[in-house]
């Protein structure tokens, strides 16, 4: 498998239900089988987390179904896997104990950010700036609201490097560009390509930037509202235990 495939490892249900979030996608896209709980199906890898309601499993349940996909990865190492965060979200504490789990995953396995973060493997913090409208708001008072929370919080986020993450319309990317050079930040461009996955391809690059950052930063206009792809991403940060931050335009 090339490494631009990688194969799509997501959390599933014991029931083997693929109605969200990367399920879903991995059901229409990457050959993943309605009512497998678990294991490789296409180019796919599902691991259970959850019960049928939804409700979730022990965490030793869990942990054996880590450690059977950990065998699995060991045993096809030219085989690379990208893991997603859930649909269901989880306190702090979970996070902790759910990244823990994938401390000795090989290196062919690709982990999200905030997994990363949280087992000290990266210091770099990556940040989505979501806007509720860009297209609407002043790029000046953009950029006075986005450095008062990157100001305020540089200090605590300590030596590493800070990189903006984006994705989506050309607007939002040269907005961005602008402004991760205005502060001496990198700029991760996340792209997908719409050969593939169709118009499933937004979406997609929702859970791939989701996934690849730490957190979330809100640019809000009191003036407008919030866009389906904002609350769909803040609903997906959260789940993914990204830290989301909000700024008002003013």
């Amino acid at each position: 498998m090339p490494d631009s495939d990688p194969i799509w490892v997501f959390e599933s249900q014991t029931d083997g239900d693929r109605s969200k979030g990367a399920a879903a996608t991995a059901l229409k896209r990457d050959g993943a089988e309605l009512g497998q709980a678990q294991g490789i199906a296409g180019n796919s890898y599902a691991i259970p987390t959850r019960d049928k309601d939804n409700n979730p499993l022990e965490w030793p349940d869990i942990g054996r179904s880590v450690q059977e996909f950990r065998d699995h990865v060991s045993d096809n190492p030219s085989v690379s896997f990208k893991l997603f965060p859930g649909s269901a979200r989880r306190t702090a504490d979970e996070h902790v104990q759910f990244s823990e789990l994938f401390r000795n995953m090989p290196a062919d396995c690709d982990l999200p950010g905030r997994t990363l973060e949280i087992l000290g493997r990266s210091n770099v913090v990556r940040i989505i700036l979501l806007d509720a409208n860009i297209r609407a708001v002043d790029m000046d008072a953009r950029k006075t609201a986005s450095d008062q929370v990157f100001t305020a919080n540089e200090g605590l986020w300590g030596p590493g490097d800070t990189e903006i993450v984006s994705y989506g319309a050309a607007h939002t990317l040269v907005a961005n560009d602008l402004y991760a050079k205005s502060r001496g930040y990198k700029h991760r461009i996340i792209d997908v390509g719409t050969e593939r996955y169709g118009d499933d391809a937004k979406q997609v690059l929702e859970m791939l930037s989701i996934a690849y950052a730490t957190q979330l930063v809100c640019i809000d206009d009191p003036d407008g509202t919030n866009t389906s792809q904002q609350v769909s991403e803040i609903h997906l940060g959260a789940c993914a235990g990204l830290e989301i931050d909000s700024v008002i335009i003013r």
